[in-house]
């Protein structure tokens, strides 16, 4: 335990250290080309070591001393019509993108919550789903979101997608959530927590849990939003 906590505590030092040159209101990609590899070094020690939390607290750092308040760069994917979408043009509310590597979502009660809160909000926020695959993939996968899910994909076999985006998945993860303002500005961005698919818990508590971990974000959002102030309060 010791071992573990000296690790942990050597890991944040070594993170502090390189957040000082964090690139606060300036581009995503500015500021994941300044961090990232130092960010993966120490993050990749404690993966190593089983530290798994210490890994997790790794990465909320990095992203709240890095990435929060940066601005998402001219991201672009495809539609499920094979037609190129300009994300920071297109979306003119507040934005909640998602990303999925298609096989690896294993998420009925993710899926589930994503929609309903589509349903109820698409008035106000902009709900958008990338998978990082082909378009015969993306378009089988658009079929499990309902109508107010846009549904997007990258293909990284073409060479139309930036660096700058390609990062999003190969720095960060595969699967995470993006909070943006309507300024392009990003709030916030979590991890999809995969701890919560390998319990045995109900559909309803998976459900539940997925939800809340939603609802923090949105509220985040409508935060930011000079349009309302009307919070979603959890039940």
């Amino acid at each position: 335990m010791k071992v573990i906590i000296i690790t942990l505590i050597l890991l944040l030092t070594n993170l502090l250290s390189y957040s000082q040159t964090s690139l606060k209101d300036s581009l995503f990609s500015e500021a994941i080309h300044a961090n990232i590899k130092t960010y993966k070094l120490t993050a990749n020690n404690a993966y190593i070591n089983y530290n798994l939390d210490g890994g997790d607290m790794l990465f909320n750092q990095f992203v709240e001393s890095n990435l929060v308040n940066t601005y998402l760069d001219n991201f672009k994917a495809r539609n499920t019509h094979g037609a190129i979408i300009t994300i920071n043009k297109y979306f003119k509310s507040p934005v909640i993108l998602v990303t999925y590597a298609s096989w690896c979502i294993r998420d009925n009660q993710e899926i589930a919550s994503l929609n309903e809160l589509a349903k109820v909000h698409h008035n106000e926020i902009d709900f958008v789903v990338v998978y990082w695959d082909n378009k015969n993939t993306a378009r089988k996968k658009a079929k499990i979101h309902n109508k107010h899910i846009h549904v997007l994909y990258i293909d990284e076999r073409e060479n139309i997608f930036s660096n700058e985006i390609k990062n999003m998945k190969h720095a960060l993860g595969l699967s995470l959530v993006y909070y943006i303002n309507s300024e392009d500005k990003i709030i916030a961005i979590k991890k999809n927590d995969n701890s919560i698919f390998r319990t045995k818990n109900s559909f309803k508590n998976g459900y539940v849990q997925n939800n809340n971990d939603f609802i923090d974000g949105l509220n985040s959002l409508l935060i930011h939003n000079s349009n309302t102030n009307e919070l979603i309060v959890l039940d």
